[in-house]
């Protein structure tokens, strides 16, 4: 007569390592969370474009998502060691492996949503790359004005597009993009691109006049 072996109790041993497993995870989440909200605050302020702001939803669902995660892997690991009374050994450690197991898998889930928004807000950073942000150009040195031959009557302050990336350097010339009616010469229907000295402009969000 054949009979199944009896069910082999479950140790509780490996419920140490899994906690510590989720700690590590929570300090590898929370380094991810961190990075995200600095990100989400140094480019707060770029809002203004259509593609920046779909950047910016996501990133706040990212870090939400990853708050969560850290949120369930914080449970898996503070989950009691310890059983009730009457609770057999094998009972209470399969009860706590699978406690451990079933928040770690909803943090799991949740970590790999906010990976995968991160890897989204990354692509659409390469793909769409910050456009030209419009911005009010003022002349603080006149002389830098009469130079520009190809704008001879280029008002003293006008509104303009520059590349978040030049507005942000420091080289010598910065390259503004302004319309034939701003430059004044019928010439460029299309605008013109002028490359006008930093030290004799000031430049400021057009947005924040």
């Amino acid at each position: 007569m054949n009979s199944s072996p009896p069910a082999r109790p479950i140790s509780d041993d490996s419920a140490p390592n899994q906690r510590a497993n989720a700690r590590f995870i929570v300090a590898l989440l929370s380094v991810a969370a961190l990075a995200t909200a600095v990100w989400l605050a140094v480019n707060a302020d770029d809002g203004t474009l259509a593609e920046t702001r779909i950047q910016l939803l996501l990133a706040p669902a990212a870090l939400v998502l990853f708050l969560i995660a850290i949120v369930c892997y914080l449970a898996a690991a503070g989950v009691a060691g310890r059983g009730q009374a009457g609770d057999r050994d094998g009972d209470h450690a399969a009860r706590t492996i699978r406690s451990i197991r079933f928040r770690s898998a909803w943090g799991a889930a949740f970590a790999l949503a906010a990976v995968l928004t991160v890897a989204g807000l990354g692509a659409l950073w390469v793909v769409m790359p910050p456009a030209d942000r419009p911005v009010a150009v003022q002349f603080s040195d006149i002389g830098g004005r009469v130079q520009l031959e190809y704008c001879p009557s280029l008002p003293g302050s006008f509104d303009a597009l520059v590349k978040p990336a030049d507005l942000a350097g420091s080289s010598t010339l910065l390259p503004v993009w302004v319309t034939s009616r701003v430059c004044g010469n019928p010439s460029f229907q299309n605008g013109v691109w002028l490359y006008l000295d930093r030290s004799t402009v000031t430049v400021a969000d057009a947005g924040q006049r």
